[in-house]
């Protein structure tokens, strides 16, 4: 598997009547490939915030690597579109949340092993966490320009509503990070 023939699969997915059907469609025919989008991916570090993890960028369409290391867990967030995950290694959990006028509700958890796919309609936000000693390697996939949508996120002790800022998301990280798990 080649970067461009990923990138080609995820483009018409993306163009289709159903795209986050579509996109799950194709990362279901890519499970059996995992360790070669692995190799292809190798390049990409993962690590270093969205900006060092992407390797596709356009107005409908991000594609990242992303690399969670073991004790890493995200504030609840959206990506103010679908988005579709395919872990390629390690463990991760998704705790998914409904938003309702920009309240949180927990609706369900979801632990994703090597090979296994998530997706999320646009009104979903979502903890993840790495789980285990090895760090939960994934490739996301998302139906916008995901540095340009308006996304949200969660202080993850108040669950106060936030735009998404990349300064305080950090900081809202390192204190979900260090809590006992994801807020209920």
């Amino acid at each position: 598997m080649k970067i461009h023939e990923l990138v080609t699969l995820c483009a018409l997915a993306r163009e289709s009547a159903d795209p986050m059907a579509a996109m799950r469609e194709v990362l279901e025919n890519l499970r059996s490939k995992v360790g070669e989008i692995e190799q292809a991916l190798s390049y990409v570090s993962g690590t270093g915030g969205n900006a060092r993890q992407v390797f596709y960028r356009s107005p409908d369409l991000t594609l990242l690597k992303v690399r969670f290391p073991n004790g890493r867990r995200t504030p609840p967030h959206d990506h103010g579109t679908w988005a579709s995950i395919l872990l390629l290694s390690g463990e991760e959990k998704n705790t998914l949340y409904r938003t309702d006028d920009g309240k949180l509700r927990r609706a369900s958890e979801v632990t994703l092993t090597r090979g296994s796919i998530l997706t999320m309609r646009a009104e979903t936000a979502h903890v993840a966490e790495c789980l285990g000693d090895t760090p939960a390697i994934g490739l996301h996939v998302y139906g916008g320009d995901i540095f340009e949508l308006p996304r949200r996120m969660w202080h993850p002790q108040t669950l106060t509503a936030h735009p998404l800022d990349w300064a305080l998301y950090e900081n809202f990280a390192q204190m979900a990070s260090a809590a006992a798990g994801a807020p209920p």
